[in-house]
């Protein structure tokens, strides 16, 4: 009888075994929620870098396209906001712009655009409302790398080639030609992963 009671007392769990299973079930369950939120963000990085590329080529393609047009904008850009995480296509249509009677507007010339001065951000317009001010994905940001890193404010595509001008994070002024290479950086909100997206003197867009 009594080594039959033993045993039986021997086949349950102590408090403490119990104690022991639920803090490392928590602890499990805790590193596998980390784990799914550092995947979540690392996968909307990318996708994100592959929707800021793709805006780029657009506003490069908008500038050619719009050359052979009778259309008043003068060319095409995107404007990087890092305060806000939010980044937008633009139209450029410039107040220095002249119209002529069934032709197309006569706009500024590239050197006037980037000769010194500040940035005309009056003529920097919305395009659509779905590519104006659109935010960085949830978990992901964009990163100001610093000025000596050439960040990208703003680049402008002006036609008919299209010609790439740069307007550097921390400046007031298109440069053309542009830097041997200027970069858009994105990374998640937590650190772990970042993106680069570098664009050439004649508007090439890598990732």
């Amino acid at each position: 009888m009594g080594n039959g009671t033993d045993q039986n007392n021997r086949s349950g769990f102590t408090l403490i075994e119990i104690l022991i299973v639920l803090a490392i079930t928590a602890l499990l369950s805790s590193l596998a929620i980390v784990y799914t939120h550092v995947g979540q963000n690392q996968i909307s990085l990318s996708i994100e870098e592959s929707k800021v590329a793709q805006l780029i080529l657009e506003a490069k393609e908008l500038s050619i396209a719009t050359y052979s047009t009778n259309s008043a904008t003068c060319a095409y850009g995107v404007h990087f906001d890092y305060a806000n995480s939010t980044y937008s296509l633009f139209e450029y249509n410039s107040a220095a712009s002249s119209s002529v009677p069934g032709g197309r507007p006569l706009c500024p010339s590239l050197a006037s655009t980037t000769a010194a001065g500040a940035v005309d951000t009056a003529a920097m317009q919305l395009y659509q409302s779905g590519s104006w001010q659109v935010h960085t994905a949830q978990g992901v940001k964009l990163f100001d790398g610093g000025y000596a890193s050439g960040t990208i404010q703003d680049v402008l595509f002006y036609p008919p080639d299209p010609f790439t001008a740069i307007n550097l994070s921390g400046q007031s002024t298109f440069t053309y030609p542009a830097p041997t290479a200027s970069y858009v950086y994105l990374r998640t909100t937590d650190g772990s992963a970042a993106r680069t997206i570098t664009i050439n003197p004649v508007g090439q867009v890598s990732l």
